[in-house]
């Protein structure tokens, strides 16, 4: 009974994270990602993704 309620507790807490992790973070900008089909082709890059610009 107590583990069920501890999976309970975890599971809720978890979705809960996740809810106030998707709402606090800005939103994906898919233009500035590297495609993963591209990594390690081509000239190499002075920065990754995260050095762009916002």
């Amino acid at each position: 009974m107590k583990s069920g309620l501890l999976r309970t507790v975890f599971w809720v807490l978890f979705a809960a994270f996740l809810a106030w992790d998707y709402a606090a973070s800005p939103a994906v900008d898919l233009r500035w990602e590297l495609a993963p089909i591209s990594a390690g082709s081509g000239q190499a890059t002075r920065g990754g993704h995260c050095s762009m610009p916002d």
